[in-house]
């Protein structure tokens, strides 16, 4: 190939490249300017979405729709185009609903006039929480799961136990004192390691003579002083005694509530034991005297165990356990007794827990009731506040723009002002309502779980 055609391919060379750049140029400029077409388009599609909700407002349906007349009926209305609780009249979009909305008549009628008014109120009505369901409905727990509480309650139990002379009588190979000792012994060995025991004994004194009453009558002897489970302490103070002579159980009933009288019943839970084989025969008054222990500031829960005894004697035990508002249960048997002793002091201790647990919560819930309801009851007048404000400057801003007359406006101001006082009232007497339906449920409550305690410790 010779020079001139070298020299020509390679003019049409950069000729060619020169027309491929150019049209590359020329797409390029053409896929921006679609590019920045297409980003137009989207911005004002967005524009239109923002302003949709002021835009495609129905004008006719919000002015047919009523103001709400009650609390029902202002949850349930329509949330307005411009509900919103930071919304200032400063608003563009406020500007844009007032300029739209047509000048009145002079003469228009009322219900022109309230046409108008409930059209303003479609656009600002913000969105509020139904003031009903701030009451928290109470539900009790069972019992078992407040078990570990109870566990961790400070508690002090003290056994009253007769030994009087029938207490000698034997059942089977030991006598009654010997197996109530037992049982004592093994009761207090299963006690939470915090709970505090004591141990009183009557009529372990004298002799069952008359000449021996007046002596056996005054003993009544605090053996085991409150404190918590000592093996060796107990069992010296178990062997301490020895059954003797008469019963004066009211007194040792007395006795006992001077013994836990430190202990006060709104800091400590308190459980009494009365285990006897007899009625009173010092002439006291055993269910006066229970009766007094359970009016008492140390408030205890009272158990009495019949032990081994006759039916004809039972009723005093049971009057005695009415009257402390406590349980009464005869046993025949040491075994009965073990049981009885373990299963009543896990049971009340379980209860006692349940009830000090629940009350608590109820009156938690009953306090976080009222709480929500005040704060739900202030919401609502803030939110009145806020939509009454801005439909009184929005009709002073249609007086101003010439599109109603001083009188419609202030025929109008005159109607939103009696609208917005009467619901501030009604939400103000709700208030009152649910606050006291609040401590109604509490009363409910309270009651359920008294009834509850009662049926499970006191009978």
């Amino acid at each position: 190939m010779n020079n001139r055609s070298i020299l020509y391919l390679l003019v049409l060379f950069i000729l060619l490249a020169a027309c491929s750049a150019e049209k590359e140029a020329s797409n390029q400029k053409e896929d921006d300017q679609k590019k920045a077409g297409a980003e137009v388009a989207e911005e004002q599609q967005k524009s239109d979405e923002e302003n949709e909700s002021v835009e495609d407002v129905d004008y006719e349906e919000l002015v047919v729709r009523e103001l709400p007349k009650s609390i029902e009926e202002v949850v349930e209305y329509p949330i307005g185009v411009l509900g919103v609780e930071d919304i200032m009249f400063a608003d563009e979009r406020i500007e844009a609903i007032l300029k739209d909305i047509p000048a009145l008549p002079e003469d228009a009628s009322h219900e022109e006039l309230q046409n108008l008014t409930n059209y303003l109120y479609s656009v600002f009505k913000m969105p509020y929480e139904d003031p009903k369901v701030s009451i928290e409905e109470s539900s009790l727990n069972k019992p078992e799961e407040a078990e570990e509480l109870a566990s961790k309650e400070q508690y002090n139990v003290e056994i009253v136990l007769d030994a009087s002379g029938s207490m000698a009588n034997y059942m089977g190979s030991k006598t009654r004192i010997d197996l109530a000792k037992e049982s004592i012994e093994e009761f207090a060995s299963t006690l939470p390691e915090d709970v505090n025991l004591s141990l009183r004994v009557y009529g372990h004194e004298g002799s069952g003579s008359d000449e021996d009453k007046k002596m056996s009558c005054a003993a009544n002897e605090l053996v085991y002083e409150s404190q918590t489970y000592n093996e060796s302490e107990l069992s010296s103070a178990l062997n301490s005694f020895e059954p003797a002579g008469w019963t004066p159980l009211a007194q040792s009933i007395k006795e006992a509530k001077e013994d836990l009288s430190k202990y006060s019943g709104k800091e400590h839970k308190n459980v009494v034991y009365i285990v006897s084989d007899g009625i009173e025969t010092c002439d006291g008054d055993p269910v006066t005297a229970a009766k007094e222990l359970k009016d008492s500031g140390i408030s205890p829960v009272v158990n009495v165990i019949g032990f081994d005894l006759a039916s004809k004697d039972e009723q005093q035990l049971k009057d005695i356990a009415k009257a402390a508002d406590g349980s009464y249960v005869n046993v025949n048997n040491q075994n009965q007794l073990n049981d009885e002793l373990s299963k009543t002091v896990n049971d009340t201790l379980k209860w006692i827990g349940w009830k000090n647990s629940e009350t608590l919560s109820a009156i938690g819930t009953k306090n976080k009731d009222i709480l929500e309801i005040i704060s739900v009851n202030n919401k609502w007048k803030n939110k009145l506040r806020k939509e009454k404000n801005l439909i009184k400057q929005s009709v002073y801003s249609l007086k101003n723009d010439d599109k109603i007359s001083d009188n419609q406006s202030k025929e109008i101001i005159s109607d939103i002002e009696e609208f917005y006082n009467k619901h501030n009232e009604s939400i103000e007497q709700l208030k009152i309502v649910l606050m006291d339906l609040s401590k109604e449920n509490l009363n409910e409550t309270l009651d359920e779980i008294d009834r509850l305690y009662d049926e499970n410790v006191s009978n």
